[in-house]
C-alpha cells in the first residue's frame, strides 16, 4: 500500500527525496485496536477482551517519548489510526503535542464519533485532512456489515459538521458483498457534500475469513471487485478523465517490457514510511505483519534501520514480474503475504482481478472507438 497517494505535488517531491536519503519522513500510529464497529472485512479490530489478551495500550507517556525520537529522525508527516483513534483515552492531548513538535498530522476515523465538539477542537487545531470512511449509502448497510445501527445517519452529520469548520475531508468507500451496489451513490454523497471520494475495491482478506473460499468471504469476489473499481473510477473521474486512463492503461500493458526476475519492493514502505501498531511494533506498512520490531524495546532510530534492512532483503515473485499485466495489477509485498503467506507468492485474487480490468477497459475502448467512428455508418 502506497503511504500517501493523495500527496500534493509538494510531498511527492518531499518523499522522494527521504526515499533517496532513507529518512523516515512519514508514519503512522495505530493507537489501539478497539472499535465502537464491527465490520465483517475488518483485518485490524479486537475486542477489548481479545485486546487484554494480546496486551495493553501505550500510554500517553510512551506514545509521546517515540514522537520525541521520530521528531529528531526526521518524521514529518504522520497519520492517527486504529481501529477508531478517537476512541484511544488521550487523543486530544496526544493530537496537540504532537502538532507542538511540528508533525503534520492526518486522521483516519469511522467517523460516527464526530459530534460538534470534536468538529470544533479540529477547527482550532486543523489537520492536514480527515479520511472518513462510509461503509455504504445506507442505514441497511451499516447495520448489516458494520453491525451498528444508526451509524450511516452519524457519519453524514460528523463529515458537515467537519466541513462547517473549514476542515479537508475526504470520503473513502470499501466495497463488500454487502455494499457492492453503493459505488454510484457514494460517489453522489460526496457530490452533495462537497468531498471528494475514493473508493477501495480491493479488499485484504479478513483475518477471521482467510482460509475460506472467495465465495464465502464478504469481500467481493475478483471479477465482481474489478468490474466495482472500473464503474468506481469513471465516477469518480468523469467521462473525460476516464477516456485517457482507458488509453494510457492499455497503452502501457501494449509497450511493458517484462523481465522474468525476482522484484523488489518499489513503493515507500520501509525507505521512507513505516507504520506502529498499537504493541508498539514497528512494519514496513500497514498491511504487513513483518518484519517488525519493538520501538518501546530498541528506540526508533534502532527499529527504523532494522526495518530498512529487512524490507531490502524481500523479494516477489518472478512470475509477476514477468507478468504484462503489472500495470493494471495491485500486488505488492502485503498483498502477496496476505493472500499466500509468502512474499514471493502469486495471488490468485490478484491475477483474476487484473485480468477482468483488462478485459473490460479493452472492451469500453472498443466501445468509445465504434462510437467515435459510427458517422461511417451513414454513408453505407
Amino acid at each position: 500500500m502506497e503511504p500517501m497517494e493523495d500527496a500534493s505535488t509538494m510531498e511527492r517531491m518531499m518523499m522522494q527525496r527521504a526515499k533517496k536519503t532513507r529518512t523516515p519522513i512519514n508514519g503512522s500510529l495505530e493507537l489501539l485496536p478497539l472499535c465502537n464497529m464491527n465490520c465483517d472485512m475488518c483485518y485490524v479490530r479486537l475486542s477489548k477482551e481479545e485486546m487484554e489478551a494480546q496486551g495493553r495500550l501505550r500510554t500517553l507517556q510512551e506514545w509521546l517519548e517515540i514522537a520525541g525520537q521520530m521528531q529528531k529522525s526526521g518524521v514529518l508527516f504522520l497519520l492517527l489510526t486504529g481501529g477508531e483513534p478517537l476512541l484511544y483515552p488521550n487523543f486530544k492531548e496526544l493530537y496537540l503535542k504532537l502538532q507542538d513538535m511540528g508533525m503534520i498530522l492526518t486522521v483516519n476515523t469511522n467517523g460516527t464519533l464526530i459530534n460538534e465538539e470534536m468538529a470544533e477542537f479540529f477547527g482550532r487545531n486543523k489537520p492536514r485532512r480527515i479520511n472518513v470512511t462510509l461503509y455504504g449509502s445506507d442505514e441497511e448497510a451499516y447495520r448489516n456489515l458494520c453491525h451498528y445501527p444508526g451509524g450511516f445517519a452519524k457519519v453524514i452529520q460528523g463529515i458537515r459538521l467537519l466541513k462547517e469548520q473549514g476542515i479537508d475531508v475526504k470520503i473513502g468507500g470499501s466495497l463488500t458483498k454487502a455494499n457492492q451496489n453503493d459505488v454510484d451513490r457514494l460517489i453522489d454523497i460526496g457530490g452533495e457534500l462537497d468531498v471528494p471520494v475514493r473508493i477501495n475495491t480491493y479488499m485484504m482478506p479478513a483475518v477471521r475469513e482467510r482460509n475460506k473460499p472467495y465465495n464465502l468471504q464478504s469481500r467481493l469476489e475478483p471479477k465482481e471487485a474489478a468490474k466495482a473499481r472500473i464503474q468506481a473510477l469513471r465516477g469518480e473521474m468523469g467521462e473525460e478523465l476516464f477516456a485517457q486512463y482507458i488509453e494510457k492503461s492499455l497503452f502501457q500493458v501494449e509497450n511493458i517490457v517484462c523481465e522474468e526476475t525476482l522484484g523488489r519492493m518499489s513503493c515507500m514502505a520501509g525507505k521512507c514510511s513505516f507504520t506502529i501498531n498499537w504493541q508498539g511494533e514497528m512494519r514496513p506498512c500497514v498491511t504487513m505483519s513483518e518484519p517488525a520490531m519493538s520501538v518501546f524495546e530498541v528506540g526508533f532510530d534502532a527499529a527504523w534501520k532494522y526495518i530498512m534492512e529487512e524490507t531490502d532483503k524481500i523479494l516477489l515473485s518472478s512470475k509477476c514480474s514477468a507478468c504484462k499485466l503489472r500495470p493494471l495489477c495491485r500486488t505488492c509485498a502485503a498483498s502477496a503475504w496476505s493472500e499466500t503467506g509468502d512474499y514471493e507468492g502469486v495471488p490468485d485474487y490478484m491475477c483474476q482481478y487484473a485480468g477482468e480490468t483488462l478485459r473490460l477497459l479493452q472492451e469500453m475502448a472498443w466501445e468509445k472507438r465504434e462510437e467515435k467512428y459510427s458517422w461511417i455508418n451513414d454513408f453505407r
